[in-house]
């Protein structure tokens, strides 16, 4: 049994090694590099688009120091430092509402939670606890135009 397990492994050594191989050297492509003409420039198509971004970024960062300001910087259900801005009507639902300062409360990383519609009733609840009204007044209150 040993000795047939032995002229296997010779067989298998006196076997060729394998082959390595190797790429052909194939000649180094380079590109052409375009130069334009001063009347050849254009401004590109989304360039108005980038625009619009750019000033509802500012608006939106406006709001957001806004209601920081307006909740002196604490969160509305602990009192400890606030980071998020959370809108009360789902920005999904009520694009409308998306600048409007009734609709902002500044709460802080551990009472931001909700994600979708499972979590933001829970999210209503406590809010409408943290500002001692019931949720169909915190609702209300965040549908109303800004003065």
């Amino acid at each position: 049994m040993l000795s047939t397990y032995l002229k296997f492994t010779m067989k298998r050594t006196l076997l060729r090694p394998k082959k390595f191989y190797t790429l052909k050297k194939s000649p180094i492509k380079v590109k052409k590099i375009y130069t334009l003409k001063k009347t050849e420039l254009k401004v590109p198509e989304d360039y108005e688009l980038k625009k619009q971004n750019e000033k509802k970024k500012e608006k939106w960062e406006e709001a957001r120091q806004e209601c920081i300001r307006r909740y002196k910087g604490k969160c509305v259900v602990c009192g400890k430092p606030g980071t998020q801005v959370h809108h009360i009507h789902l920005r999904s639902k009520r694009p409308d509402l998306l600048l409007n300062q009734n609709n902002l409360v500044l709460v802080c990383d551990k009472h931001h939670f909700h994600q979708g519609s499972d979590k933001y009733e829970l999210q209503c609840e406590i809010l409408a606890m943290a500002l001692h009204i019931t949720v169909e007044e915190l609702l209300k209150r965040a549908e109303q135009k800004e003065e």
